[in-house]
């Protein structure tokens, strides 16, 4: 299911990534979704860029993340890293 979520302005792209892009995720993600059911996944899980943002300091360029938990049925968790966690290159890669 790929697709490019329009509800937030943005980016569209930024340090080499692009709005909507699939990305591994490197590293452990957790969180709810939309059932308000808790999930932990595994580095090596594959996420969807869903939004790419400039916020001031400290949290500066900031990545939010779509990661599914089955994309079927469109249901996943969503995570955010920004400058303040370390290089958006700590967190994700490009997906090959």
């Amino acid at each position: 299911m790929d697709r490019t979520f329009g509800h937030r302005d943005g980016l569209h792209e930024a340090a080499g990534f692009k709005l909507g892009q699939r990305v591994e995720m490197l590293t452990e993600t957790k969180g709810a979704d939309h059932d308000d059911i808790e999930h932990t996944l595994k580095p090596g899980a594959t996420g969807l860029i869903e939004c790419i943002d400039q916020l001031p300091a400290p949290q500066g360029l900031t990545f939010t993340i779509w990661i599914p938990v089955d994309e079927l049925q469109g249901r996943g968790i969503v995570n955010v890293f920004d400058e303040g966690d370390g290089p958006i290159t700590n967190f994700l890669k490009e997906k090959t």
